[in-house]
């Protein structure tokens, strides 16, 4: 599947999403959500390094799916191509690091 179909599903499935709930998932809402699930990525990370008890897999893929979800909701308030954007990131740090 190509970024930009994925971009497409993200925010057709939050749209979907946010009717049903009677929300909008507009730019402020977006991002907080975005560290919201993050926070639940991080509790994963610290459940396994500080806290030693077992990681759950399963809920960090849900939680990293999350994140880039919203991410790309996220571009698409924006009218951001995040295929271009990351094309275009990947040359400037390959120039940035002579890679």
């Amino acid at each position: 599947m190509e970024v930009k179909e994925l971009q497409n599903k993200a925010d057709e499935i939050i749209k979907i999403m946010d009717r049903t709930l009677g929300i909008n998932h507009d730019a402020d809402k977006t991002i907080i959500h975005i560290l919201e699930e993050l926070g639940e990525i991080a509790r994963q990370i610290n459940n396994k390094n500080i806290r030693g008890i077992g990681q759950d897999k399963e809920n960090l893929e849900e939680e990293i799916a999350d994140v880039l979800i919203l991410t790309l909701r996220l571009a698409s308030i924006y009218e951001i191509d995040v295929e271009k954007a990351i094309l275009n990131k990947i040359e400037k740090l390959k120039e940035r690091h002579n890679l």
